[in-house]
């Protein structure tokens, strides 16, 4: 019988003791946070909330206790999950080791946790299924073994975003989350499939999905690592939805439950199953940023809520309206006026605009958007109190259900990604509508809202990956970068903080 499923997550974002060597990551914070909401969400989580341990911007030595005592308290049948997200430097020897904040990159072995130390932890643990996930990268050419043969061992799984000779993406946008970790929360989620159809996804499924996400955009190639003749459940997974036709909105008072496919039973969070299934892995972290102030705080009350988020909260359900049409006059609607939670079916792309009208105390704008048969929540998690007008992209099709904080809130569904022509110009938050590309495309910069620079992102619309990136800066090539679309023939930019125009490139 299993034991409880247990998690350590460690994320440092500052490094006051070594600025010029470590320099502030966008991402940890927010990776551990989002990494905590998908481990124990309601409908795939196995971990309870009292289980989950975050350990945000804490010294080595803070670090070193909180895993002595997580490993230390374990019980034989628990299953532990260690991630880590931040910078990683290698010593002389090739070793790897975890910044926190009171690292100093020439004293590594004193003022960072080596990837050694946490092997040794495990090992001395009772419990006999260790996870061992790490978002970070080496500075410079790596000369040796992957980073999981650092740290695996009897009993352990090792997922590391990385290979030894490569660097890490850090998140794209200021309190976002990095490549590799939104991947790793996606697939948690409902992103990544029951291989074996028996109601969880495994280490190997998750490791699967995230290795071809990571693949299909050139980023950076995961690395696994079991020792072992067996799997461990993550997540608990229904059966897939049934695809939709057509993309109709049902009115709110017609309350029956939608047709679909009968899910298993499956226990709630912190309720693992028994025991492991026996027989049957933006620009670098560690390289060079613009110095500047860390404008996360003051961006959520200046529209610059950074990435493209709808999150789940709890409070009581209030009324809503919805809009329709859209940029450019290339988006449609076909929703109806709504008075309290609004569903929507869509049979492929579409995307969502989220209006901010609240008068009086504005909190921001929160969003819950989920599958409406699985309650699965759809671009969870992320961030909170949007202020201003946003646009997200949703590429998933079936039947979704939304709610929101406060009425004053206006949430509109649209069909399909958008087709706008280039010259486009956009101002909204979140992502842009998709527009026809040619081969490479200008983004010029036209008010950075108070920002030190602004990460342009690539996507293609048929399903959110990321297809080029660059960050343009003030004052910089007259504020504007350009990006290569790779043959795809349309596109849209996502996670904006900044007004662009978007244009063909000469």
């Amino acid at each position: 019988m299993a034991g409880r499923y247990r998690a350590l997550l460690i994320g440092n974002s500052t490094y006051p003791a070594d600025e010029h060597n470590l320099q502030t990551l966008k991402g940890p914070v927010k990776d551990i946070a989002a990494l905590n909401r998908a481990l124990i969400d309601p409908s795939s989580g196995l971990f309870a909330d009292v289980d989950v341990t975050l350990l945000p911007e804490a010294t080595c030595t803070r670090a070193i206790r909180a895993l002595g005592s997580f490993f230390g308290s374990a019980a034989r049948d628990d299953v532990l999950l260690v991630y880590f997200s931040g910078h990683g430097k290698l010593d002389q020897g090739g070793r790897l080791h975890l910044c926190m904040q009171d690292t100093d990159s020439a004293e590594l072995l004193s003022t960072a946790v080596s990837s050694i130390r946490v092997s040794e932890f495990a090992e001395a643990s009772h419990a006999r299924n260790v996870i061992i996930v790490l978002d970070c990268c080496h500075a410079g050419a790596f000369r040796g073994s992957d980073l999981g043969d650092a740290v695996a061992g009897p009993g352990r799984y090792v997922l590391t975003s990385c290979r030894g000779t490569q660097l890490a993406n850090d998140a794209t946008v200021d309190n976002g989350t990095s490549f590799f970790t939104q991947h790793l929360v996606d697939g948690l989620l409902g992103a990544a499939a029951d291989q074996d159809k028996d109601g969880y996804v495994t280490f190997s499924d998750l490791y699967g999905y995230v290795d071809r996400r990571l693949r299909e955009t050139g980023k950076q190639i995961p690395q696994r690592r079991v020792d072992g003749d067996g799997d461990v459940p993550l997540a608990r997974r229904t059966l897939p939805l049934p695809a939709r036709a057509t993309a109709t909105v049902q009115p709110p008072e017609d309350k029956a439950t939608p047709t679909g496919p009968a899910r298993p039973q499956a226990p709630g969070p912190g309720s693992p199953p028994d025991g492991t299934m026996t027989g049957k892995g933006p620009a670098p972290r560690d390289a060079p940023v613009p110095a500047g102030p860390r404008t996360g705080l003051a961006r959520r009350g200046m529209l610059l809520a950074a990435g493209a988020a709808l999150v789940i909260v709890g409070g009581a359900i209030t009324a809503l309206v919805l809009l329709t049409g859209g940029s450019g006059g290339n988006s449609g609607s076909n929703a109806s006026a709504s008075t309290t939670t609004g569903t929507y079916v869509a049979s492929g792309p579409w995307r969502l605009k989220i209006d901010d009208r609240i008068s009086g105390n504005d909190n921001g704008c929160t969003v819950a958007l989920t599958d409406a048969h699985s309650g699965q929540q759809i671009r969870q998690p992320d961030l909170e109190g949007l202020y201003g007008t946003y646009m997200f992209q949703i590429y998933q099709a079936g039947s979704f259900r939304w709610q929101v904080n406060d009425p004053g809130c206006i949430v509109a569904p649209m069909a399909g990604p958008g087709k706008d022509k280039l010259p486009l110009a956009w101002q909204q938050g979140g992502d842009s509508d998709a527009f026809v590309t040619s081969p490479r495309v200008a983004v010029q910069v036209k008010n950075y809202n108070g920002s030190p620079d602004c990460k342009i992102t690539l996507n293609d619309p048929a399903n959110g990956q990321a297809i080029d990136f660059q960050t343009a800066t003030p004052g910089k090539s007259n504020n504007t970068v350009q990006l290569n679309t790779s043959g795809h023939p349309t596109a849209y930019l996502s996670g904006l903080t900044c007004a662009v125009r978007v244009s063909r490139a000469p």
